[in-house]
């Protein structure tokens, strides 16, 4: 299988709230809204993320790999987040990550290297 989109879900106990904050985290108002209980935003052009009414199902996982995570977390903590800094991935030259969680306990994960 080689799947020519990808599409990332966080299901919402909290819909409009949840929403608001991946809008804060992503720096931009989602990009459609296909059904009233769905906000879409597009990250690439193949990948799509979601927020999902509906908390009853198991929370999601979300990784971003970003050019500059060093950039990103100061954005983030101007926004009020709190962000753990970056720790090198074992085994890669480069590759840093750093796990925190949205609002309602997904987790969410930023990479930035190789």
């Amino acid at each position: 299988m080689q799947p020519d989109k990808v599409f990332i879900s966080a299901h919402a106990r909290d819909f409009h709230r949840l929403s608001q904050w991946w809008t804060q985290l992503l720096g931009r108002r989602w990009d459609r809204e296909p059904m009233p209980n769905c906000h879409e935003w597009d990250l690439t052009r193949n990948v799509l993320f979601q927020v999902l009414d509906g908390g009853d199902r198991a929370p999601a996982v979300v990784t971003m790999h970003v050019l500059d995570i060093d950039a990103e977390i100061a954005r983030l903590a101007a926004l009020g987040f709190q962000i753990p800094d970056p720790v090198a991935v074992e085994g890669f030259a480069t590759l840093r990550y750093c796990r925190f969680e949205d609002i309602e306990g997904n987790e969410v994960g930023l990479l930035d290297g190789e």
